[in-house]
């Protein structure tokens, strides 16, 4: 009959081992998470494998063990502290393993070896076999006949055998071989002047220590025989400091150590919590199926259905957009009831089926003007657009997305994601409800009506936890300012801008014949015809043929960079070729991602219709995208020309309204910076006072390449610019340009006080915030990795301040979207770039409305420094900004 099997796994020593193999790994808020989720994947793998029926987890309970340490007072005493990043992993360790139902093994004022070798003498005698889990090779004097040990490290089962072969010694011998040569990790103090090879010679050709002590003088070698003769006493603590005790006080019930089922929810939850998604998947695949399964809806078939469901709904409602292809609408889904999903029901309405839209959306207009009522749903914006009275909203609205992106930012706010973290749920795919590239599902589908009633219970289910959360600040950034911004965006989307078609085909031309002209002048200098847009032949040219001097080099395949900064670099060293590849480079870029890409995307009446995101950036700004007009390039002329392509219908114009060095502001004001303040309450040119300051000269002297230094150091100092960076920018020497930036940090010492603060901030809570409360997390900011540290750190400086101009800019858009509804209802907001708001007006309302954006552009904040707002207008964006 086959003996039973126990498992024992030396825990601290796998925990260490998985600490140290996987770096940088930690969650979204910041906690390091690499040993647990290393160690977790131990466990699993052993678990997967070995289908364990006995299984224990030996820890240390303290350092202050009696065994060792009433022998050797210095037992240990060099050991290094735990890792700061690894003390706080360890309860997490513990719920894991508790979680999975395996006994914890520890005895006070006892090391877990001793508890391992005790158990294992124990359990062997009483008729099984055990293996030890460890990465500690001192664990190689347990090895017999019934017990062996996986070393983790290595990946090999050893036997009596192997050991031998790889060790040097059988198992009997290995506290021999240990005692000798000592342990600096743990203070074993061994004997002077004999490493393991020569232990291992020594031990074999004596048989133990005690042997070897006795024939010490036989020993040939010098060194070995005066150690020997003269550590003596040493020799013997030292094996006593390395023998596993196998007598402790503690017994061996099977029972207790046989093997439950996990504790799933509790995984679960330990899981979501550490963003360990891949476990959670797994999870998922060991069970057969998903925490709570989602029911299909019930789905609508006719007006006079969908009229008595909907008279029956009170409170708060969930609602779900369900697509279909092209940016269209398939339908809508609804969920009623409290996040328990208690007393409610779940309802699909298909608007292919006849005149169900028209019910729908009459009943959705109601809820959206009902202020007593709550909608929930992920992405809102979706089913504001539904509204037939225009994107407004009197309800108020809990956007799971919005929420999930404040909580924690940098991270994918789809549903399927959001729900998989959140409750362990594998949303169904858009693919498994039936769509493909060439048909729509078909009326009835039941695929269909599951996936329907996710797109609302899985929002209602996590909109209870998500409200909990959204606390202090960032609650307040959520009721102020992202979810009243959603129906202006959805306005604005809605808007669209005018974009002269004929202007840009025109201009594609021209371009077309500048491109030619630039190619034809490369090719001169270069003596030959290449590939302009090969790197390879660009770098050969260069660096080969005309001898230019090598920046750089890249990293993968160790050939000649031609990236922008190399060019660059090269172009201020009077390089001419450079100059022209650059200049090539961006009007391909242009003509390629506007001039010739935007005429298509516009709708029959000439207008383009952008998509913003609340729930992409992790500094809390919009971004722009189908197409992006966030990223038109405006410090050229040729960029600054495509903005001559927006323009507005006849009898209106378009006006613009730009926050006037919004973030510099926001500096002065958080750094209480007295300098910076007083240069702004006196109107001065900043960039100006900044060099005057600086170099202590007169303002009146200051010359524009003064200046330029100026405004560049003013403005990189918010991203953390380096000497080196500030150095290429300028084109100057990296011993200047530290200069500078030192002087600047002495003038505005409040500056320097503000990096100071925020960093310090940032390393104890992996956090900052805004002057609104939008937190950013930095899980990298302690990084034991210097570019993942000091990138973190250059986000928390500016964080801060791009963060809190972001939260401005937002609150200022909703302030001024009342206002156009309120007093100007023919004027429409229609773009944001940045810092700046683009409008479309009647012409005769121009002046007053530019007054009105002025007014509650410079309202929306009390600062220390005054809020400016630059306004012009025109015919084109371009007129407008001019």
């Amino acid at each position: 009959m086959a003996r039973p099997k126990l498992y024992l796994i030396d825990g601290y020593s796998n925990i260490f081992r998985a600490f140290y193999a996987i770096r940088g790994l930690s969650n979204s808020k910041g906690f390091a998470t690499n040993a647990v989720y290393g160690f977790l994947n131990m466990l699993r793998k052993l678990l997967r494998e070995e289908e364990p029926e006995y299984l224990g987890i030996a820890l240390d309970v303290s350092d202050e063990t009696v065994l060792r340490k009433e022998k050797y007072a210095e037992y240990k005493a060099n050991r290094a502290p735990t890792p700061p990043d690894l003390v706080p992993q360890i309860p997490w360790i513990r719920k894991a393993i508790e979680a999975h139902r395996i006994p914890i093994l520890e005895m006070n004022q006892y090391e877990a070896d001793d508890v391992i070798g005790t158990l294992s003498k124990k359990a062997s005698a009483e008729g099984f076999d055990v293996v030890l889990i460890s990465a500690d090779k001192d664990l190689m004097q347990l090895v017999g006949e019934h017990v062996s040990l996986f070393h983790t490290g290595r990946e090999k089962l050893y036997d009596p055998a192997l050991v031998e072969q790889d060790f040097g010694v059988p198992p009997g011998q290995v506290i021999d071989v240990l005692a000798l040569k000592g342990d600096s990790v743990d203070n074993v103090p061994g004997v002077p002047g004999i490493g393991e090879k020569g232990a291992v010679t020594l031990i074999k050709e004596y048989g133990d220590l005690e042997t070897l002590l006795e024939r010490a003088e036989e020993v040939k070698r010098k060194s070995y025989r005066e150690g020997l003769t003269g550590h003596r006493d040493q020799a013997e603590l030292s094996k006593d400091l390395v023998t596993i005790h196998t007598d402790l006080p503690v017994a061996f019930e099977p029972d207790r150590l046989k093997l439950e089922a996990p504790d799933r929810l509790a995984l679960e939850k330990i899981y979501r919590e550490l963003e360990f998604f891949t476990l959670l998947k797994e999870l998922e695949s060991d069970f057969g199926g998903t925490v709570e399964e989602t029911v299909p809806a019930r789905e609508i078939e006719t007006a006079e259905e969908w009229r008595e469901f909907a008279t029956g709904v009170d409170g708060e409602v969930a609602v779900g957009v369900v697509p279909a292809g092209g940016g269209t609408v398939l339908g809508l889904a609804v969920a009623t009831g409290g996040g328990d999903g208690e007393g409610g029901s779940t309802v699909f309405a298909d608007f292919r089926r006849p005149d169900l839209r028209p019910a729908v959306l009459e009943t959705l207009d109601a809820w959206l003007a009902d202020t007593d009522r709550e909608i929930v749903g992920h992405d809102l914006k979706e089913v504001l657009r539904l509204s037939a009275t225009g994107p407004t909203a009197a309800a108020r609205l809990f956007d799971t997305m919005l929420a999930s992106y404040l909580l924690s930012a940098a991270r994918s706010h789809d549903l399927e994601d959001v729900a998989f973290k959140r409750l362990g749920v594998k949303a169904v795919a858009v693919d498994e409800a039936g769509w493909s590239k060439k048909q729509e599902p078909p009326l009835g589908h039941e695929p269909l009506a599951v996936y329907a009633a996710e797109q609302v219970e899985l929002p209602r289910r996590m909109a209870v936890a998500m409200r909990e959360e959204l606390t202090n600040g960032l609650g307040r950034v959520y009721g102020e300012i992202e979810a009243p911004l959603v129906p202006v965006l959805v306005g604005m989307e809605e808007a669209g801008i005018a974009l002269d078609v004929e202007f840009l085909g025109e201009l594609s031309r021209r371009q077309e014949g500048e491109l030619a002209e630039i190619e034809a002048s490369i090719y001169e200098i270069a003596g030959d015809r290449f590939n302009v847009n090969s790197p390879a032949q660009l770098g050969e040219i260069m660096f080969e043929r005309l001898g230019y001097p090598v920046i750089k080099k890249t990293r993968k395949t160790k050939s000649y960079s031609t990236d922008q900064a190399t060019l660059e670099a090269l172009a201020l060293q009077g390089y001419e070729l450079p100059e022209k590849i650059l200049a090539f480079r961006e009007l391909s870029k242009l003509k390629g991602t506007y001039v010739d890409a935007l005429p298509p995307l516009v709708d029959d009446t000439g207008r383009l219709h952008t998509r913003y995101y609340q729930a992409v950036a992790a500094t809390g700004r919009l971004s722009s995208a189908h197409p992006n007009l966030q990223n038109i390039p405006v410090r050229t002329e040729q960029g600054q020309e495509i903005r001559k392509a927006f323009v507005a219908p006849e009898g209106r114009r378009l006006l613009v309204a730009d926050y006037n060095q919004i973030e510099l502001r926001i500096l002065a004001h958080i750094a209480e910076e007295p300098e910076l303040i007083e240069s702004f309450r006196s109107g001065k040119d900043i960039h100006v006072a900044t060099a005057a300051a600086v170099l202590g000269v007169a303002e009146a002297l200051v010359s524009s390449e003064q200046r330029r230094a100026a405004k560049t150091i003013n403005f990189g100092i918010m991203y953390g610019m380096s000497a080196f960076g500030l150095g290429q920018r300028l084109g100057i020497p990296k011993g200047e340009a530290d200069r500078f930036i030192k002087a600047y940090l002495e003038r505005y010492a409040g500056v320097q006080r503000y990096m100071d603060e925020t960093l310090a901030s940032a390393k104890e809570t992996g956090k900052v915030e805004t002057l609104y409360g939008r937190v950013r997390w930095l899980p990298d900011v302690n990084s034991r990795n210097f570019n993942l540290r000091e990138n973190a750190r250059r986000m928390a400086i500016n964080a801060r301040i791009q963060g809190t101009a972001a939260d401005l800019l937002k609150v200022a858009m909703i302030a001024v979207d009342r206002r156009l509804r309120a007093d100007f209802p023919k004027a429409a907001l229609l773009l944001t770039v940045h810092d700046e708001l683009v409008l479309e007006v009647p012409e005769e309302q121009t002046e007053a409305v530019g007054k009105m954006v002025a007014t509650e552009m410079t309202s929306v904040e009390e600062l220390a420094v005054p809020l400016v707002v630059d306004v012009g207008h025109g015919r084109t964006w371009y007129d407008a900004k001019s």
